[in-house]
């Protein structure tokens, strides 16, 4: 590697020194690493590098006179990627490229700290970083109040200008940057800049948990989005610092609105993070971005001997890469270039394929044995085949049923730009056209009309298979427990009916969808027909119609499924019940491909012997591997699927 030393003149511009060294020379000496945002490659100034001009990036050379003008920052040796890689275009700097990336987590590693540059002091930066330390100052006194009814915030942090410094200085690009995760996370000391304030890695770790205990007694202090980023790096540096195995695809997953000027990096920036590094190391920036996605697709089946990766597309697909890319990515490729909120568990497959995706969990709940799904989760080899141009996965699948009727979903988009601006999009109820899913026909009987009304036995059975899954079969939102019998009936029984008779008391959100659901059949019996109809537990537990701060609730795990996941209640042709993607249309197909944990739908394509896939669904009565034991038996058969 190279390293750099740097100096100011008398007439004010920068000359320096660049010499390389070796990791591993015991004569190398002690250097600091930055990390910091590239933006927008403009070069604004230039400094003498070895007695040559050099140009510097306009957002690293405000770091540059920081350095300068500090008498024990400039005489440290740095490490610093755009002037000590060769940045050149030519195949020989590509080859450097590839290696240094592939020694960065030694690099961070092996320095003696790192300076995490947030920018320059303007737009209250200084003042975010003062109010930080003493928000870590008042964390042990916000903890203690955790036990107590009520809770005060304290003079020193009620000042609303100062939690809006704090916000600003949280939004700035440095925290959604992929590459300064891994650098923030590795290095033996990290300590943070903004202008002439400081404040290191752990001074700021207190004040993370001390804005989330202020959140608790006032949620209007900052915004979710301001306080993501701060607190996704504590937790992944919990995971790192408690030697806790992370995957690739879960950290890629979980960082999903990480930027990167370059989209091969959402993968390679990654790479000294994950246990499983080993699916695309070395990099290849040699290979054209669609080819490095597939490619690890690719890695992944082979490897895990696993399609679990493929429901990933669900999250990152063709369908929200803003600008639209072409060519666009094979529909089974997930599209990382996708600007996805981040979530713990963002998918079913996060949670089943805990060795091979991985989720974030908190770390509590690291001990416990998750019940996962296993709809085609198979033990021997898989019968797996890609063609030749990466375009096309051969694999067996068994076919289960077609998606009939869909309920309808107000989803709330959160705008991951800087705007910030939340917009709504509408998806109706596509009505069941199915025999099994239609009311049967009225009939005339002594001069009046008859319904067949649905009986209150069968109803209470619906109602259960519905609540179940409106919540994937899960008790809390890791999808940790299975839900035991008649543990949410009650809840959910009072939220529709509530809706119907008591519509004020309700939370808006679920009001909002038993209106665009309850007109919608299942087994030739509306929705609401079968809330009024099923028999009412007498032992219910009282319901806050309102309250969906208890995250293990029906309503809060109800808002985790619709609104974080996405998910549409569905019947199927032969009358089953599920939850799938908002993209699922009339006709799909939902297959449980041999090596996948979950159930997938499929778009057969137009005139052609392929399929599309749209995603992960949660179908009841297939999660356990029931297909798996009707294919023993005989009662279906495996055929060969191609994805396209």
């Amino acid at each position: 590697m190279r390293l750099l030393r740097l100096q100011k003149t008398q007439s004010g511009s920068i000359i320096s020194w660049l010499e390389p060294f070796s990791l591993n020379d015991p004569k190398c000496p002690q250097f600091t690493t930055l990390s910091y945002v590239w933006g927008t490659k403009k070069y604004s100034h230039k400094i003498a590098i070895n007695g040559h001009t050099f140009p510097i990036l306009k957002s690293l050379y405000p770091i540059l006179e920081v350095i300068c003008e500090d008498e024990k920052l400039r005489e440290d040796w740095w490490w610093i990627d755009s002037i000590c890689i060769d940045q050149g275009m030519e195949e020989r700097a590509e080859v450097e490229r590839n290696a240094q990336v592939h020694l960065m987590r030694t690099i961070f590693e092996k320095s003696e700290s790192t300076m995490g540059w947030l920018g320059q002091g303007k737009e209250e930066g200084e003042e975010g970083m003062k109010f930080l330390r003493i928000l870590s100052r008042n964390l042990e006194r916000l903890t203690e109040q955790k036990g107590q009814e009520r809770k005060e915030l304290g003079e020193e942090l009620r000042d609303r200008k100062k939690w809006a410094a704090v916000e600003r200085l949280l939004l700035r690009p440095w925290w959604t940057r992929v590459w300064t995760l891994q650098e923030y996370i590795v290095a033996h000391k990290f300590i943070f800049y903004c202008g002439k304030e400081s404040m290191d890695r752990d001074g700021l770790s207190l004040a993370t948990c001390a804005i989330y205990l202020c959140a608790k007694i006032d949620e209007t202090l900052i915004s979710r989005r301001a306080f993501e980023g701060a607190w996704i790096r504590r937790r992944l540096l919990m995971w790192y610092q408690e030697r806790t195995p992370m995957q690739l695809f879960g950290l890629m997953a979980y960082v999903g609105d990480y930027k990167a000027t370059d989209p091969r990096d959402r993968i390679y920036s990654l790479l000294g993070l994950a246990q499983d590094r080993f699916l695309a190391d070395p990099p290849r920036y040699q290979d054209h971005v669609d080819k490095v996605y597939s490619e690890l697709v690719k890695s992944f089946v082979q490897h895990y001997n696993s399609l679990d990766v493929i429901c990933l597309t669900d999250r990152f697909n063709r369908y929200i890469v803003q600008p639209a890319i072409q060519p666009a990515l094979p529909s089974w490729v997930p599209d990382w270039r996708a600007v996805v909120v981040p979530c713990a568990v963002p998918m079913m497959a996060c949670q089943s394929a805990v060795r091979h995706i991985g989720n974030f969990r908190p770390l509590s709940e690291k001990g416990v044995n998750p019940i996962s799904y296993a709809a085609g989760r198979s033990e021997g080899p898989l019968r797996v085949s890609f063609s030749a141009d990466l375009q096309i996965l051969t694999c067996q699948g068994i076919m289960i049923d077609f998606v009939d009727g869909i309920g309808g979903l107000k989803v709330v988009h959160r705008d991951r730009d800087e705007n910030e601006k939340d917009w709504d999009k509408l998806h109706d109820c596509v009505h069941s056209t199915s025999p099994v899913n239609i009311p049967m026909a009225i009939t005339a009987t002594n001069n009046s009309l008859r319904q067949n009304k649905v009986n209150p036995d069968h109803a209470s059975k619906l109602m259960e298979h519905v609540a179940r899954c409106l919540l994937l079969n899960r008790k809390d939102r890791y999808l940790n427990y299975e839900i035991l019998l008649g543990y949410f009936y009650g809840d959910f029984q009072g939220l529709c009916l509530s809706a119907i008779e008591t519509p004020a008391k309700l939370h808006p959100q679920f009001l909002d969808w038993f209106r665009r659901n309850k007109s919608l059949y299942i087994q030739r019996h509306s929705l609401e027909e079968i809330c009024k109809t099923a028999e009412t537990l007498e032992n219910s537990r009282q319901i806050n119609f309102q309250d969906v701060s208890d995250q293990n609730s029906f309503l809060s795990r109800f808002k985790d499924t619709t609104e974080w996941m996405v998910r549409r209640l569905i019947t199927t042709n032969q009358g089953h019940i599920g939850m799938v993607p908002c993209r699922v249309q009339k006709g799909d197909q939902i297959r449980v491909l041999l090596g996948c944990s979950i159930p997938l739908v499929l778009k057969k394509c137009e005139g052609k012997q392929t399929y599309q896939v749209i995603g992960e669904c949660y179908l009841h009565g297939y999660m356990t591997g029931e297909v798996l034991e009707d294919l023993r038996s005989g009662k279906v058969k495996v055929e060969d699927i191609q994805l396209l």
